[in-house]
């Protein structure tokens, strides 16, 4: 094992230290005020970005920036090889960037990009685009790959599919995650859209899921023609309205899982994809309790159910 994987594992697991993790979160969600909740997160590694936000966007984007900027650190310290595997964890800011262009294209007010640095895949040139037919004609010659005429509405899921498969592919570690990721993806656009995932994105999954989901009418016939792996997330889903309850046990079990496998993995790829997980994690949780601040209690089930 190099001394860059050793370092980078050293990394990491100091990144993981300042998370706020579930019982953090849960002071969080408690706390009776936008003000308080800012004061309770500059207490862990969203601080040095939480200082100017005032809204619950605001705290919630400063969170992802931090899991972003965590991302580009660990890539200075693991060795060349395994900066694949930290720009395929970062492409889901691409993705998001990509997304948030497509709404400007279309005449929504400007986003601020999320800053990707050295783990841009696409980005660079993509955000020149000046048009949506460019930008897809762009995408198509990308890692990103082509987007059909004909599923142009489903462009969200087929990023988030090219994202997952191609995280899978780099950090073998990370492919249950991704597989539980994809489902709920698809999930989601199959019975709350009520939308036929398209061939494509049939495609892009199935290196996660197979194929005999696709043929499945309801949700729990989806779950159960599932690879074992990705249907635990959906054990006792029996409608679209008990699929936040599943995401929420997936962002559990990432938790779960990756602190395993970082206790028990030697350093290399693995102890990294590990501390991306609970970082990951941490960041979705805390997402979670910003928008439970202030409330009745009923965003806190979700808290509750990744417990």
């Amino acid at each position: 094992m190099t001394a860059a994987w050793v370092a980078a594992a050293v990394r990491v697991r100091a990144l993981v230290a300042g998370r706020a993790g579930p019982d953090g979160a849960a002071r969080l969600a408690r706390a009776g005020s936008l003000s308080e909740a800012g004061d309770l997160l500059a207490r862990w590694s969203y601080g040095a970005r939480v200082r100017d936000a005032a809204t619950p966007d605001g705290l919630q984007r400063a969170t992802r920036e931090t899991l972003l900027w965590q991302l580009r650190v660990l890539a200075g310290w693991a060795p060349a090889g395994g900066t694949g595997v930290l720009r395929a964890a970062a492409a889901e800011f691409e993705r998001d960037n990509i997304l948030a262009r497509v709404r400007e294209l279309s005449g929504t007010s400007p986003e601020r990009p999320y800053e990707l640095g050295a783990l841009d895949t696409a980005w660079s040139t993509l955000r020149l685009a000046p048009s949506a037919d460019a930008l897809r004609a762009t995408l198509a010659r990308s890692a990103w790959g082509a987007v059909p005429d004909d599923e142009a509405d489903q462009l969200a899921d087929l990023l988030t599919a090219a994202w997952l498969q191609r995280y899978a592919r780099v950090a073998p570690a990370a492919r249950g995650w991704a597989a539980r990721q994809a489902a709920l993806a698809v999930a989601r656009l199959a019975f709350v859209d009520r939308v036929r995932p398209g061939p494509t994105l049939r495609e892009r999954v199935r290196p996660l899921l197979g194929r005999a989901w696709e043929q499945a009418a309801d949700l729990p016939a989806f779950a159960d023609s599932l690879p074992r792996g990705a249907r635990v997330v959906l054990g006792g889903v029996t409608d679209a309205g008990g699929l936040w309850r599943a995401e929420a046990r997936h962002h559990g079990l990432v938790e779960t899982e990756a602190a395993s496998l970082l206790r028990s993995a030697r350093p290399g790829p693995d102890v990294v994809v590990a501390g991306i997980g609970l970082l990951a994690a941490d960041a979705w949780r805390i997402q979670a309790a910003v928008a439970a601040v202030g409330s009745a209690g009923g965003a806190r089930e979700v808290l509750d159910a990744a417990a």
